[in-house]
């Protein structure tokens, strides 16, 4: 199946793979149908393409990559609205703001975006907990990793 994006022009996707947000996401709740674009392996940044508005593509990444303590609760109610049996089947993405300068690029750890990858069901949640910023500088987690020195030689 081919689509039509603002940013990466026709894009071929399976159609297997459409991920469905029965709520939209917040700001967005018209767009409900969604696909995960990536730019190759090991390329951190992803976007969260909407399927009926090839004008909205989001930046997102895996949270875990830049803040390996990041941890949260899934709410009862999007456990049950996204059909969760198991934690470990599901995909957590945050919300990049990729400015020009992108020294200054910040993420949304208040914000993440769950998806069920056994029905490819969506939804983003709100987390109560302030430890969190909507705006946290990646600048910031990166220093962090680099604080904890090296690990292992990968070659």
């Amino acid at each position: 199946m081919k689509i039509q994006t603002a940013h990466f022009g026709e894009v071929e996707i399976d159609g297997s793979r459409i991920l469905s947000f029965e709520t939209g996401l917040p700001g967005l709740e018209t767009y409900k149908r969604y696909v995960l674009l990536s730019g190759g392996e090991g390329r951190p940044v992803s976007w969260l393409q909407a399927l009926d508005e090839k004008d909205v593509s989001l930046p997102v990444t895996d949270p875990f990559k830049i803040c390996p303590d990041y941890s949260f609760d899934i709410p009862r109610d999007d456990i049950d609205a996204l059909g969760i049996q198991d934690v470990r089947d599901v995909f957590v993405l945050s919300v990049l703001v990729i400015p020009r300068n992108t020294g200054i690029m910040t993420i949304n750890l208040t914000a993440p975006i769950l998806i069920n990858v056994c029905n490819n069901k969506g939804g983003q949640i709100i987390l109560s907990d302030r430890k969190y910023r909507v705006r946290t500088p990646v600048s910031e987690l990166l220093e962090k990793l680099a604080e904890g020195g090296v690990t292992e030689c990968l070659y």
